[in-house]
């Protein structure tokens, strides 16, 4: 299954993360119009005063995840399941917009060169540049104003800042006239700053690109540097035509859009329902996992906003604001409790409605935001006088970080007992920091300062390394303990077991079938001899082949084999009983043979499967064997009684290249003519023999299938992408493509992308298992893939086009 996400923020990253921990063999494609990785916008002011740089601010992003930056989306087809970007298409199974919001400005700032918004690294990057003695104006008083002030303030670069505010607020319009005259106080105690409120902009001059002066209500500023930070927009302009939308992309409370495969999450999204878009981290990704868990169907979730808890620490300042979901600034009834302390610089706010506690915002706080969380939860009433008594510091200290309920003494022990000595050592013990960014370094800080014991340090980073080898040792005995347990007289002993281990994850060697198979089994390399000679003297299992409607690839394929070769598997590790190309000669008696086997053998039997199976015209258009049984009959009689069924090739997986369009045979897949879901699938056309013999070796050695993803294809095989692993890939991000058959870069193989190479939309490992004994696969000689293991779309899509491509869901699936 493939999963695109338009968007580079934090709730495309969450959901990227969260993907593929739900199920680590889905795609996952991010399209973001950015030119970096996905980063934490929360600290953009880093990248302004340069305390930071972007890969400081990047997000952790599973390794598996697809970027493709400056891919900026202009429009969804719907019908083609694709995303339209300016340079190409996507197809998806799934799709999910987490884009986020756009700047508001007052005025197009385009084509103006000392005119900024402040959204961006890009636009951090450019207030940098363009602070140097000039008039930096700040349009915007709330968080994002007010933290770039901040940031400013201890930067000797600008000459002059103003903050020009359109009331009288900052912050939020709830916060109280105490609160802000003393943060008016405290910012213009800097000579440079300047709060104007009640003021904005009435004109400006503009010579050949550039502002060379701003006129407000109230000053006249030359050489100006201006920054609009006055609020935000859905960025949904390309869903506009496709999807319903408001101010945002509707959606219902499952985070689905009116189309049955595209959700839409955080600021891009509105809930129909309520009008609510989200703007807090930790609502985008309560919508994120909503959206997640009704993909993969794990459970009916629906979006529930909660109680929101946000900080923000400005200068000398540090904010506190606990916010009920049900909150109306509005509303008349509401009624303010404050608490005012001018010896320790604390204000406590508190916004009652009919005596319920509905909004807190506190400056320089000591009250536990947690407590207040649980009081508007509980909608029990408040008594004011209960509130003047806890004003104090809560015993844990101050919360550090609202998203996780960390308090500084809690964290401070965390840090101290398991000697936690960076940031990245203590996410095993705490999500604090991680969840929307904003107190990273104030937890960095807490780590930075504590008193941590070195020798407990060694002595507790000895102790996590020597529980992870417990764990690496324990997953190896009992891999051994099934094995040993099904094949009593072939043990494999654990002699030598602690040199083995120090390579348990350097496994990766591909390059023969011993190797592949002691991969499956999850052992260390070392142990190829002993896995190979345990195989060669394992039960012997009856294997029945059928060839339905097919060109007989797979089984040349499977014949011609060295990987072990065919009279090796055969004799040595499997009965392969009945296989009509083999036993062509012994005519009517191989179908005596067959009834004898599902017969004798009934429940032991395995069944593979070759070809696809015509419906058409009651099956009539394949009929096999001296009573001209129809496949379709035939496969259903042996696949009764057989202990698993494997269809081999892409025919038998949907129908392949048999059912192309027209497909008057009406020819279908195995899982579809037996309609059942358990049907392992390993398609190729053919299937690297390798896959075969692997996958069935694992059967055999543990009584089951290796794991399996997507329609049931094994992981191993059918998880990584060609166009990852193959040797020109090197060709596709240097931008070097194959322009006609014969041209200079295909006699220096670059890449076939442009030739029609359907590498990206192919999960198979014939670039890491390669075909001819390992030597060759078709790339490699010049050829685009084709996709083929994707079945039919393969031979109806993929093959005849190019780079246009147009394919079902039901066929990419």
């Amino acid at each position: 299954m493939r999963i695109v996400i338009i968007g580079g923020g934090i709730a495309a990253d969450y959901l990227a993360n969260q993907i593929l921990e739900k199920d680590s063999a889905t795609e996952v494609l991010i399209l973001s119009k950015e030119s970096y990785a996905p980063y934490d916008r929360i600290h953009l002011c880093d990248l302004v005063s340069g305390t930071s740089c972007i890969q400081d601010i990047t997000l952790e992003l599973n390794p598996n995840v697809k970027v493709m930056l400056n891919q900026e989306v202009t429009a969804i087809n719907r019908q083609a399941k694709q995303v339209i970007t300016e340079q190409s298409q996507f197809e998806y199974d799934y799709l999910i917009i987490a884009s986020g919001s756009q700047p508001k400005t007052l005025f197009d700032i385009e084509h103006i060169d000392n005119a900024v918004t402040f959204r961006s690294a890009d636009d951090s990057f450019k207030i940098a540049k363009n602070l140097q003695d000039r008039n930096v104006v700040i349009v915007g008083a709330g968080p994002i104003g007010l933290e770039l002030l901040d940031t400013l303030m201890d930067m000797p670069a600008p000459k002059r800042i103003y903050l020009i505010v359109r009331d009288e607020s900052l912050y939020s319009g709830d916060l109280d006239p105490s609160s802000v005259a003393l943060m008016q106080k405290t910012f213009e105690e800097d000579p440079r700053i300047v709060l104007s409120f009640n003021d904005e902009i009435v004109d400006k001059t503009i010579e050949k690109g550039h502002m060379t002066a701003l006129q407000t209500k109230q000053h006249k500023i030359d050489d100006p540097l201006l920054i609009f930070g006055i609020g935000i927009r859905p960025n949904i302009d390309f869903a506009r035509s496709s999807l319903e939308c408001d101010r945002g992309v509707l959606v219902d409370r499952t985070m689905r859009t009116s189309d049955l495969f595209i959700y839409a999450v955080g600021e891009a999204a509105q809930i129909d329902e309520s009008g609510f878009s989200a703007g807090h981290a930790k609502e985008c990704r309560l919508e994120a996992d909503v959206a997640v868990s009704n993909i993969f169907k794990t459970e009916v979730a629906e979006f529930r906003r909660e109680v929101a808890i946000d900080g923000l620490k400005v200068g000398a300042f540090e904010f506190i604001d606990v916010v009920s979901p049900h909150y109306n600034m509005h509303d008349e009834d509401n009624e303010v409790v404050l608490l005012r302390s001018k010896k320790e610089g604390r204000i406590d706010q508190y916004i009652l409605n009919n005596e319920k506690l509905m909004r807190f915002i506190g400056v320089n706080s000591n009250v536990d935001a947690l407590y207040l969380k649980q009081l508007i939860i509980e909608n029990e009433n408040v008594d004011a006088s209960y509130l003047y008594n806890n004003r104090h510091e809560n015993e844990r200290g101050r919360l550090v970080c609202s998203c996780t309920g960390s308090y500084q003494k809690d964290l401070i022990d965390i840090i101290e007992t398991q000697a936690v000595t960076s940031f990245a050592e203590l996410k095993p013990y705490s999500e604090a920091g991680r969840v929307c960014g904003r107190c990273k370094k104030d937890v960095a800080n807490l780590i930075a300062h504590a008193h941590v014991d070195k020798d407990e340090v060694e002595r507790k980073r000895a102790e996590r390394e020597e529980a992870a080898k417990a764990a690496q040792i324990e997953k190896v005995e009992k891999r051994l303990e099934k094995f040993n347990r099904l094949h009593p007289s072939n043990q494999i002993d654990m002699a030598d077991f602690e040199a083995a281990l120090q390579s348990f994850d350097k496994a990766q060697d591909f390059n023969g079938w011993v190797s592949m198979m002691t991969l499956n089994l999850q052992l260390p390399p070392e142990y190829d001899n002993l896995v190979c000679r345990s195989i060669q003297h394992l039960n012997k299992v009856p294997v029945i082949w059928l060839e339905l409607a097919d060109c007989t690839g797979n089984s040349e394929a499977f014949i011609k084999t060295v990987n072990p070769t065919i009279d090796e598997l055969i004799l040595k590790f499997i009965s392969l009983d009945y296989h009509e190309l083999l036993m062509a000669a012994s005519g009517p008696h191989s179908e005596t043979r067959l009834d004898q086997l599902i017969e004798e053998d009934q429940g032991d039997y395995i069944l593979i499967v070759e070809g696809a199976v015509p419906l058409g015209m009651g099956g009539n258009f394949l009929r096999i064997g001296p009573q001209g049984e129809t496949g379709e009959a035939l496969l259903k009689r042996v696949a009764q009684h057989a202990s698993a069924v494997m269809a081999v090739g892409s025919c038998a997986f949907d129908g392949g290249v048999v059912a192309a369009a027209p497909n008057p045979t009406g020819a279908v897949g195995v899982s579809e003519a037996l309609g059942r879901d358990d049907i392992i699938n390993l398609p190729g056309c053919p299937v690297n023999p390798i896959n075969v013999v692997g996958t069935l070796l694992h059967y055999i050695m543990f009584a089951e299938m290796p794991e399996l993803g997507d329609n049931n294809k094994p992981v191993w095989a059918y998880a990584p992408r060609v166009h990852d692993n193959c040797e020109r890939r090197g060709h596709y991000d240097a931008g070097e493509f194959v322009k006609e058959w014969g041209d200079e870069g295909a006699k220096k193989g670059w890449c076939l992308f442009e030739m029609g190479c359907k590498g990206p939309y192919a999960d198979m490992n014939c670039a890491q298992m390669k075909f001819n004994e390992g030597t060759s696969w078709p790339v490699q000689v010049g050829h685009g893939c084709i996709a083929c293991g994707k079945g039919k779309v393969a031979f109806d899509e993929f093959a005849n086009n190019r780079k246009v491509i147009n394919v079902p869901k039901e066929l990419t699936s």
